[in-house]
């Protein structure tokens, strides 16, 4: 079936270069090797970006590629940030066959009294590889995050970013450049305070609903978010944005990373407890499906490769009726 009717609205979009005063939040990404068969890191500059240190670093990170985990620095003070832990489920990267044109999830959200330097999220992504090149890297995020630099606060905000060059020169998180185009009527926009919450550890659960999907007219990625209702269009990334993503996604993935100063503890992920907590403590994703090129959705049954940085820290669950737990209490130092 059709997930969502179509919406589109009238609007061009000048894309300029980066706004280096929307760089944002930043840790170290020397990269670390791993056995044979686990994830490279390599220090590449791409992805998600969140503030932290008041403008004097940045974080560029994360395509979350089936064979890489990547993370760069630079800017003052980035050796004082350690190496993200990740917690996620991702398809596996590249070829002709692999098509992608939405991407469904419902999620808990969750607060934490995090310190500054401390950083807390949980998304979705969307990918285009390009060329296997950084600087073809064309991508979207969306989800939910804790981030108290950026934000002055440790409430959970909705936030949205993309990039068409690996973070090089363009893209940005939220509305801080041109780029994402809130709908007229929106029920939120990024970053804005999404509220309430869940409680952490038990009691009752607070879910958003969150779809990127590609409009067939108009070439647009089109974001719906909906909380503890049917999501309603909040806005679009106009194709124009994009190379390699304005024909489609080939590489998709969802869960949460958290990342910190190197001095601090890692934050609680999701909920703050352990996956194997069940529904009534671990944080979830649900109602995970994928999108096609005609807008119909299909439920993710099958498990998908997982990475995860460190067990003792966080996990995620395998894939089980299109949907997986997630999360940890953090407290751990690299």
């Amino acid at each position: 079936m059709e997930l969502y009717g179509r919406r589109t609205l009238s609007s061009s979009v000048g894309v300029g270069d980066r706004d280096v005063g929307a760089l944002i939040c930043v840790f170290n990404g020397s990269g670390a090797g791993r056995p044979a068969g686990e994830i490279n890191w390599r220090s590449v500059s791409f992805g998600v970006e969140d503030v932290c240190v008041d403008g004097q670093t940045k974080q560029n990170m994360t395509s979350l590629k089936s064979n890489f985990m990547v993370v760069t620095s630079s800017g003052q003070d980035s050796s004082s940030y350690d190496e993200p832990y990740f917690a996620v489920h991702h398809t596996t990267s590249g070829g002709p066959g692999k098509n992608y044109y939405g991407l469904h999830a419902t999620m808990d959200v969750y607060g934490h009294k995090l310190r500054p330097c401390q950083e807390s999220s949980t998304g979705i992504w969307l990918n285009h590889n390009g060329d296997d090149v950084v600087s073809s890297l064309n991508a979207i995020s969306v989800g939910w995050h804790i981030c108290p630099n950026h934000y002055g606060d440790s409430h959970p905000h909705f936030y949205t970013d993309w990039t068409r060059d690996g973070s090089n020169e363009t893209g940005c998180i939220n509305m801080d450049c041109p780029g994402f185009v809130r709908a007229d009527g929106a029920v939120i926009a990024p970053r804005d305070v999404i509220h309430p919450s869940s409680a952490v550890l038990g009691g009752h659960k607070q879910n958003i609903t969150l779809s990127v999907l590609k409009d067939k007219r108009s070439g647009d990625w089109w974001v719906y978010y909906g909380s503890n209702t049917i999501p309603t269009g909040v806005g679009y990334f106009p194709r124009s944005l994009f190379s390699y993503l304005a024909e489609k996604a080939n590489y998709v993935a969802f869960g949460a990373y958290v990342i910190n100063e190197k001095t601090l503890p890692a934050p609680p992920m999701g909920s703050g407890a352990f996956p194997n907590g069940g529904h009534s403590h671990a944080a979830s994703f649900t109602n995970l499906q994928f999108i096609d090129q005609d807008g119909n959705s299909s439920p993710i049954t099958g498990d998908l490769p997982k990475l995860v940085t460190d067990e003792k820290c966080h996990s995620v669950t395998p894939i089980d009726h299109a949907g997986c737990f997630y999360g940890g209490p953090g407290g751990c130092v690299k």
